[in-house]
């Protein structure tokens, strides 16, 4: 594991990796939430996303500038908007430094909250980077809340996992206003299922999803095809990232059902799992 950085703009951005012994390593970008840093995102997952590097592949934890992304929201207010910070800027040179340093063979991001409207923000304006994206506590903002930069970008298709608490304070699970407290707010967001179904159209899934359950409250929603989309929902969870641990009350309640990081590594390819799923 060590720290990195990279110029970009006129700044210097920082990242952790873990890295990987294993051959023709695969690369996972994982975008923290808002007020976090990749060290604490690392931390507040309880280091799962850090197992991925056990089955070849690198894992890159970035930090955003000033402790955000800029993502796809319009109604995102943080000083890296007001500074116009290129985040897919800097992720596209992060990529070239890692494909120097470790021959990536595919690209996988994973975010977190803001990290995870990032993640959908990179879905619609680098997409042919991706090999396949997951976001976490994190819908995807109504028309008018979102950039027209992102709204203009012709689809392609990426393999999605999105994962949604029902009961998540910050961002709704049934849509709506969306905010990290009551004076910071970010503006509507789409339902998780209205979400999941807007990239489902994008790569073209046309057909009704597959719904089983993976656990006692845990049901998931599957549009399958060549980039299949897949919707986890968390019944009574709340905003964070399923890991084994306990998190603050203010986030919700947790859940002991599932670790994201081994969903989202199977749905990558790169963990294997058990076929536990049952008709809902």
């Amino acid at each position: 594991m060590f720290q990195g950085s990279l110029h970009h703009q006129g700044r210097e951005r920082t990242f952790t990796v873990v890295e990987t012994d294993a051959p023709s390593p695969d690369l996972c970008v994982f975008f923290h939430g808002s007020r976090q840093t990749g060290t604490v995102a690392r931390k507040f997952t309880n280091f799962t996303f850090d197992t991925l590097s056990t089955r070849g592949c690198v894992v890159c934890y970035v930090d955003g500038v000033d402790r955000h992304f800029n993502d796809a929201r319009l109604g995102l207010s943080e000083s890296t908007r007001e500074l116009g910070v290129d985040d897919v800027g800097f992720f596209t040179a992060l990529l070239r430094l890692m494909h120097e340093r470790y021959g990536i063979s595919r690209v996988f991001v994973v975010g977190y909250s803001n990290g995870g409207q990032m993640v959908m923000r990179l879905m619609h304006e680098v997409p042919k980077l991706l090999d396949g994206a997951a976001t976490i506590a994190a819908n995807f903002p109504t028309r008018g809340n979102t950039l027209p930069s992102v709204l203009n970008r012709k689809p392609h298709p990426v393999s999605y996992l999105a994962m949604a608490g029902t009961a998540d304070p910050f961002s709704p699970y049934s849509g709506g206003d969306s905010g990290i407290s009551a004076s910071v707010r970010r503006g509507h967001g789409l339902s998780a299922p209205d979400s999941a179904a807007y990239f489902a159209r994008r790569n073209q899934l046309d057909d009704a999803p597959l719904r089983t359950r993976y656990a006692t409250n845990v049901v998931v929603d599957r549009w399958r095809g060549a980039a299949p989309v897949e919707l986890w929902t968390l019944i009574g969870v709340g905003h964070l990232v399923p890991s084994g641990r306990d998190y603050p009350p203010f986030l919700g309640p947790s859940t002991d059902q599932l670790v994201a990081a081994e969903v989202i590594g199977d749905f990558f390819g790169l963990l294997p799992r058990g076929d536990s799923d049952q008709p809902a």
